[in-house]
Parts: C-alpha cells; sequence; structure tokens
C-alpha cells in the first residue's frame, strides 16, 4: 500500500479485516492447524484458538469492503 503508516491508513484497514477474515477466534474452524502446529502450545487463549501468532483484531468481525480495497490495490501495482 502506498500510504502513510497509520491507524487510519489504508494499510492498516487491509491489515485489520485479513486479520479478521482468517482468524478462527470463537468460530467454527474453516481451516484448522495442523496437530504439529506450535501455536496449540501457546499460553495465549487467542493464539491457540485463532490459528494465528499475530492476535491483533482476530475478535474483529471484518468488513467485506475491504476486499475491493485490496482488489484496487493489485490493480493499481505496476508489475515489475
Amino acid at each position: 500500500m502506498d500510504d502513510e503508516p497509520g491507524p487510519d491508513s489504508d494499510r492498516a484497514y487491509i491489515e485489520r479485516n485479513a486479520l479478521a477474515l482468517v482468524s478462527n477466534f470463537q468460530r467454527e474452524s474453516l481451516d484448522s492447524r495442523h496437530d504439529g502446529w506450535l501455536g496449540r502450545h501457546s499460553p495465549r487463549k487467542e493464539i491457540r484458538d485463532s490459528g494465528l501468532w499475530n492476535i491483533n483484531h482476530v475478535e474483529e468481525t471484518y468488513d467485506p469492503a475491504f476486499l475491493d480495497r485490496v482488489a484496487e490495490a493489485v490493480e493499481d501495482t505496476t508489475p515489475v
């Protein structure tokens, strides 16, 4: 994302919603981690239950509109 980092930036919006989307925290797991995943041994419930090491935003609900913002960002990306 080509904007200044900050809590109201596009990159923060996308990060927040992406984490909320893929989190399994307090939800039926659609993509359970395998039994050998080290996060299963974490003392943090958020890590064990969400399936993610980054626990920011795992309890939130994602805004489906963020996927449109991701698509726009991909379209705006100049190929190397």
